[in-house]
């Protein structure tokens, strides 16, 4: 019984040594698609996170002023101190590019003290804001 020689054997059962180009070319290119892939998503989640960073902190903005207005102990002159005032942040640099409005309004038409209240809207403005950033409370007399 004779074996055949290396050379007589056919083509296609020989071993394969490497990779074809067709082959290395098809990786490459299904890489690349991934690869973009990632990349967009970075991109997309660093557009989101700075928009959100943005909105947290008009949202602080409006609420310590908030919080200052409810500190208020002078009920009677509470509308005509903050309606109306606005404050612009160009020195601090956490809050640059913000502008803060507030408007402090009596109720109208409260027959008496026991339906006396005012409502006050703090809205914040500016450093690439989508919207304009509002917050509402209701603070009665007491």
């Amino acid at each position: 019984m004779t074996t055949p020689s290396r050379s007589s054997r056919p083509a296609l059962v020989r071993a394969r040594a490497g990779m074809t180009l067709i082959e290395v070319i098809l990786a490459v290119v299904i890489l690349s698609g991934a690869m973009l892939g990632l990349a967009n998503f970075g991109r997309k989640f660093q557009h989101a996170t700075s928009d959100a960073t943005i909105q947290a902190l008009a949202s602080d903005l409006a609420t310590q002023k908030l919080e200052e207005i409810k500190a208020y102990r002078v009920y009677s002159t509470l509308a005509a101190t903050f309606d109306g005032t606005t404050q612009t942040f160009a020195s601090n640099p956490t809050y640059v590019g913000f502008t803060r409005t507030t408007a402090a309004v009596r109720c109208s038409g409260c027959p008496d003290g026991v339906n006396d209240y005012i409502t006050v809207t703090v809205t914040v403005t500016g450093n690439t804001l989508a919207s304009p950033q509002k917050k509402t409370t209701v603070i009665a007399a007491f």
